[in-house]
C-alpha cells in the first residue's frame, strides 16, 4: 500500500475508512467526519492562530489525523475511550507496515535535531529526527506516503532514512520546544556576550506565561527560555526543576514521579541570566550571593499554580530549584490518597473529633503535606476556623488562615502557636514539631479544646510517641491528647497501560512474609509495568501513599501514660490490629497498584524489614 500511494492520498477519507475497517470508528462517525471536515479544519486553524497571538503559523497543513482526533469520536473497540491522535496513528502504522513511535520529549536528542534540520523545514514538513544508528537516520513523520520528503532528507543528510509514524501534535510540540528552547538559549548566549540584557525588573508577582506557540516572537531570549522550561515541566508532570551549574555548562533536570531525569544542557554564559530571571519572577534580590527563597504565582489553563523557588550559591554559581505546587496534586480528596478503606474510615473519625492531636510522620518527600492539606480541605467550611503555621507555606489556599513561621519576626512555630490560640481557632495545623517548646504548645492546644494536626520526622507511628517524649512532653499529656498517628511513604504506581502479571519467586514470596514460600513460588503473581509510551518505558505512572495508621485506644493510652517502652507499645498495637507500612505495601502489591520491587524499596528503611 505504501508503495502505490502518494503524499496527497493521505486524506481524512483515507484515515476514516481505515479506522472504520479496523473497527475503531463507527460508520456514523465516519460519515460525520466527511460532512464536517471543512468546518472542523477552519475551527482548528482559528484556534492555532489564537494561541500564537494572531500570527499565521509557518507549519505543515493540518494532518487528517489532527482533524479526525478533534471530533473526539468514541472508540468503537474500547468502551469509554476516545479516538485520539495516538490511536489513529497506531492504526495507520499497522496498515502500512511502519513502526509507531510515541515521542518522549525526555529522550529526544536536541543536538541531533537542531544540527540535522532547520526549524522551518521541520515545521513545514512535520518531520523530526529522533535517532541515528549505524548511519541510518530515524525520522518521525505524520504522513507515511511522503516519499518525496524521504528522498529530500536522504539528500540533505547523506544518510539512509527510516521513517516511523508519530502523532502530528507530538511532532509539532517537540519542534516548538526543542528548536524554541535551543534557539532562545543560543540567542541569549549571543546577547549576553554582546552586552547587558534589557531591564526586566518591573514585574508583578503573578506571572502570565506566554503560550508555547507565541514564544517564538519574544524579544527577550532568556524570558522565553524560562517560559519554555516551565511549560515543559507542567506538561511532563514534573514536581521539581533543578538548574545546576557546572564548570563548563549547566544541567537542567526534572523530578517526575519521584525520579530525576536529565533534560537539557545549557552554556555556562546563560546560567546566570536564567538564574536572575527566576529570582526576578520570585521577587528575590539578584545582587546578593546567599541562599534565598521566593514564590511565583502563575496559571496553567484554568488552574492557578504556585512555584516555590530556592536558590543557593555553589562553587560554579547559583543552584536553582523550582518546586511545582499543583493544587490538583497537593489538595485531594481523602479517598484519593491511597488509604485502605478501614484506614480512611479511622482517619476521618479522628478529624470529626472536636479536639485532639493527630500526627503525620515520615521522611521528607513522603507526602505528609498532601495528607495534611487534604485533611484540612475536608474540614474547612464557613463554620470552622482553620489556621496553619508553616515554614514555608507550601501553597496559598483561601480556605485557610495561613501564617508563615519566622523566628526573626517573633512568629516561630511556638510563638505563632501561642498567638494563634488567641484567634479562636477550631483547627490548627503546625507544619512541623521541631523542638520541645513547639511540642509543648501543640499538646497544650489539643488539651484546651482544639484539633491540632502536625508532622514529625520519624520512621513509624510508635516512633512518633517516643519522639514526643524525647522533646520533653510528659507521658500523661501525650496519653491525654494523642488521637492517632499516621506514618506514610510514597510508592510509584504500576502503569495501567502496560501492566502484566508476573509470578513471584520463592525469595520474593519469602520477603512478603508468606509462610512456606517454596510452596507458593510461581503461583502468587504481582503486577509489573513492561514499559510503554505513556510511562516513558519506566513501567510506572503516578504515585500513591502507603500508610501505617495507629489509633490510640484506651489500652495504649494507659501504657503511654505509664511510660511503657516502644517495644511494649509496638507489641500491644500489633495485638490490637496495627498494620505496618510493609504490610500495607504488600496489600498494594496484591491489588496490582504497585510492583513488588517498589514496595520493597519504599519500606526498606523500616526497622526489621528484610
Amino acid at each position: 500500500m505504501a508503495r502505490t500511494l502518494r503524499a496527497t492520498d493521505f486524506t481524512l477519507e483515507y484515515v476514516a475508512d481505515l479506522l472504520q475497517k479496523q473497527g475503531v470508528l463507527t460508520d456514523d462517525a465516519r460519515r460525520t467526519a466527511f460532512a464536517r471536515e471543512n468546518v472542523q479544519r477552519a475551527r482548528l486553524l482559528r484556534d492555532q492562530a489564537s494561541r500564537s497571538g494572531g500570527r499565521a503559523l509557518r507549519r505543515a497543513e493540518l494532518s487528517p489525523v489532527e482533524i479526525l482526533a478533534s471530533f473526539k469520536f468514541v472508540d468503537a473497540s474500547r468502551e469509554g475511550e476516545d479516538v485520539d491522535e495516538d490511536k489513529a496513528t497506531q492504526a495507520i502504522a499497522r496498515a502500512v507496515g511502519l513502526p509507531y513511535r510515541k515521542i518522549d520529549p525526555l529522550k529526544l536528542d536536541a543536538q541531533l535535531i537542531t544540527r540535522t534540520l532547520s526549524r522551518p523545514f521541520a515545521r513545514r514538513h512535520a518531520v523530526l529526527p529522533v535517532e541515528k544508528k549505524q548511519g541510518v537516520l530515524v525520522v518521525a513523520t505524520a504522513n507515511p506516503f511522503d516519499r518525496e520528503l524521504f528522498e529530500n532528507l536522504r539528500g540533505l543528510t547523506g544518510a539512509d532514512i527510516e521513517p516511523v509514524l508519530s502523532a502530528p501534535s507530538d511532532i509539532h510540540r517537540a519542534i516548538a520546544e526543542v528548536y524554541g528552547f535551543r534557539q532562545q538559549i543560543s540567542d541569549a548566549s549571543v546577547q549576553l556576550q554582546a552586552g547587558p540584557s534589557a531591564d526586566v525588573t518591573n514585574l508583578e508577582q503573578f506571572v502570565n506565561l506566554t503560550g508555547i506557540d507565541a514564544l517564538e516572537a519574544s524579544s527577550e531570549p532568556v524570558v522565553a527560555a524560562v517560559e519554555y522550561l516551565l511549560h515543559y515541566a507542567f506538561e511532563q508532570r514534573a514536581s521539581d526543576i533543578h538548574i545546576e551549574p557546572r564548570r563548563e555548562e549547566s544541567i537542567i533536570r526534572m523530578r517526575i514521579d519521584g525520579v530525576l531525569h536529565p533534560i537539557h544542557r545549557i552554556p555556562k554564559a546563560v546560567h546566570g541570566a536564567m538564574a536572575n530571571r527566576f529570582k526576578i519572577m520570585s521577587r528575590l534580590d539578584i545582587a546578593v550571593k546567599r541562599p534565598q527563597d521566593g514564590r511565583i504565582r502563575t496559571a496553567r489553563g484554568d488552574t492557578e499554580m504556585e512555584l516555590r523557588v530556592s536558590t543557593i550559591p555553589t562553587t560554579f554559581g547559583d543552584k536553582i530549584v523550582v518546586r511545582v505546587l499543583d493544587p490538583q496534586v497537593l489538595v485531594r480528596d481523602l479517598s484519593e490518597l491511597g488509604f485502605l478503606p478501614d484506614e480512611r474510615d479511622a482517619f476521618e473519625r479522628w478529624l470529626l473529633r472536636p479536639h485532639g492531636l493527630v500526627l503525620v510522620t515520615g521522611p521528607t518527600g513522603s507526602g505528609k503535606t498532601t495528607t495534611l492539606y487534604s485533611a484540612l480541605q475536608a474540614l474547612a467550611s464557613p463554620e470552622v476556623n482553620v489556621v496553619t503555621i508553616e515554614d514555608p507555606i507550601e501553597m496559598v489556599l483561601e480556605d485557610f488562615n495561613q501564617i508563615a513561621a519566622n523566628p526573626k519576626t517573633g512568629t516561630g512555630f511556638a510563638d505563632a502557636l501561642r498567638h494563634v490560640l488567641r484567634q479562636d481557632p477550631d483547627v490548627v495545623m503546625v507544619g512541623e514539631v521541631r523542638d520541645g517548646e513547639t511540642a509543648a504548645q501543640a499538646v497544650q492546644a489539643a488539651l484546651t479544646g482544639h484539633m491540632v494536626l502536625t508532622t514529625l520526622h520519624t520512621n513509624d507511628t510508635i516512633g512518633a510517641i517516643a519522639r514526643l517524649r524525647d522533646l520533653g512532653v510528659p507521658g500523661f499529656l501525650v496519653a491525654a491528647t494523642l488521637t492517632g498517628v499516621v506514618a506514610q511513604r510514597l510508592v510509584r504506581q504500576v502503569c495501567p497501560s502496560c501492566a502484566s502479571d508476573v509470578p513471584l519467586t520463592a525469595d520474593e514470596v519469602h520477603a512478603l512474609g508468606v509462610p512456606h514460600p517454596e510452596d507458593h513460588a510461581g503461583k502468587l503473581v504481582a503486577r509489573r509495568g513492561q514499559g510503554c509510551v505513556k510511562c516513558r518505558h519506566t513501567g510506572f505512572y503516578g504515585r500513591s501513599g502507603i500508610f501505617e495508621v495507629l489509633a490510640v485506644n484506651p489500652r495504649l493510652r494507659h501504657l503511654i501514660a505509664e511510660g511503657a517502652t516502644p517495644e511494649v507499645l509496638q507489641r500491644t498495637a500489633r495485638q490490637d490490629g496495627l498494620r505496618s507500612l510493609r504490610e500495607h505495601a504488600i496489600r498494594k502489591v496484591a491489588s496490582g497498584a504497585t510492583s513488588f520491587e517498589e514496595a520493597m524499596r519504599a519500606t526498606a528503611d523500616i526497622e526489621g524489614s528484610p
